[in-house]
């Protein structure tokens, strides 16, 4: 699997190793123990990879070929830290 991906048949090698690595994890987990936390984590996680791959197939599709809304990412951003009352009004008059 290479992380540079230059050449249609680069793209195709990783698109390969992945469905590879899917299908393994794929085989056993049914057998695997897992906490309900880990479940959900392993949900969620599913989830992404899912989201993800959709967002593969829209930009390939182009603009002009797009069927539906476009994959939007959100972050979840840490609150900046709370301002001191004194830098708000220094030297205000």
């Amino acid at each position: 699997m290479s992380y540079r991906i230059t050449t249609y048949s680069a793209l195709q090698a990783n698109l390969s190793a992945a469905n590879t690595a899917v299908m393994l994890c794929r085989a056993n987990i049914g057998r695997l123990p897992m906490s309900s936390q880990e479940r959900e984590e392993t949900i969620d996680r599913i989830r992404k990879q899912i989201g993800e791959l959709e967002t593969l197939i829209l930009e390939l599709e182009g603009p002009g070929r797009k069927r539906a809304a476009p994959f939007i990412r959100t972050r979840i951003r840490k609150a900046p830290p709370p301002r001191r009352a004194s830098t708000l009004s220094d030297n205000r008059t």
